[in-house]
């Protein structure tokens, strides 16, 4: 009996110490917010330039209340990112509309945070002789993956031009855009559907486009979006709050100090800063926080189907409350 005793009291005092840390401690400050680890997952291109500068300027960190631990890691597709995010990898990722809406429909725990960019796309090629989607015939065309923001454009334009939204399915080749521009500026493949900086790079290479996107999908579309995987944002809600305040201060950072921006990009892009002022200044290239035509792809997406789940009827099914747009 006495031995019980002893080990009840014990407990009873665990139990005190941690209650006192949880206020602080006796006459102490309470913490606001608790030490954690992040791993932020992205991909390649100027569309991501808001994670460069929070990763240089200590965003994250500077909006959090406590010490984090980040990790940051570039994956090669929104596939690969959507596979973190199953496995727990991945706390916060960005990635391409297309593949965030197969992500959230699928089941994955994960949601919109915000949007991030909108970015030129366009089908480039090495062949003046395709001038749209009705030459292409049997040419291989490069792009990210099956699923990619890439590949439901592609679809877009397809359905309005070959009147088939899968035409162009088995010309797909998938390739990570530097990969895909390294095959067009070889003459490996023909065409590759891509974005910036790369769409730059290659008509700086003598490169033209193929007349296929511009009326599928217009300047300001959401291009990509960060997600936060529902553990996050229900766990920790203070370190989900400093990721989207510290993403909307890039964002604002990008658009109110581009010369300062381009100076902080550049070396990512191995260009010098005049270039990519000169990108950051085309008007197809738009950072913000508001998601734009996100429903109007994703219903393309069911009708098509390219989802193998049920289509989200608002933008609430897709985004986290603090997301505006549609």
């Amino acid at each position: 009996m006495k031995k019980v005793k002893k080990i009840c009291a014990v407990l009873m005092t665990a139990v005190m110490v941690m209650a006192l840390a949880a206020c602080g401690g006796s006459g102490g400050d309470a913490s606001s917010a608790e030490d954690a680890s992040l791993t932020i997952a992205h991909q390649y291109g100027m569309a991501y330039a808001p994670l460069e500068i929070m990763k240089q300027q200590k965003l994250i960190e500077k909006n959090y209340d406590g010490t984090v631990e980040i990790e940051w890691t570039t994956l090669n597709s929104g596939s690969a990112i959507t596979e973190g995010f199953a496995s727990g990898s991945v706390d916060v990722g960005a990635m391409g509309v297309a593949p965030a809406i197969t992500a959230v429909t699928g089941g994955v725990p994960v949601k919109i945070c915000s949007n991030m960019s909108a970015q030129p796309h366009k089908l480039m090629t090495n062949d003046p002789a395709i001038k749209t989607l009705k030459d292409v015939g049997s040419e291989q065309i490069a792009l990210v993956n099956i699923g990619s923001i890439q590949h439901i454009l592609l679809a877009m334009a397809a359905e309005e031009q070959l009147g088939d939204a899968h035409a162009l399915d088995n010309n797909i080749v998938a390739m990570a855009h530097p990969d895909g521009m390294t095959s067009l500026l070889s003459g490996s493949v023909k065409l590759q559907l891509t974005t910036s900086p790369y769409t730059f790079k290659e008509e700086a290479e003598g490169m033209t486009e193929v007349e296929a996107l511009a009326s599928v999908w217009p300047e300001g579309n959401s291009f990509i979006v960060a997600l936060a995987s529902t553990e996050l944002a229900e766990n920790n809600p203070e370190l989900y709050d400093a990721v989207v305040a510290a993403l909307a201060e890039a964002i604002d950072y990008i658009n109110n100090n581009k010369e300062e921006a381009a100076e902080m990009l550049c070396e990512a892009e191995d260009v010098d800063a005049e270039t990519m002022l000169s990108w950051l200044n085309d008007p197809a290239c738009v950072y913000t926080t508001e998601t734009k035509g996100v429903m109007d792809m994703a219903g393309f997406m069911a009708k098509e189907g390219f989802l193998e789940h049920d289509a989200p009827e608002s933008i609430a099914d897709l985004a986290f409350d603090n997301v505006k747009g549609n």
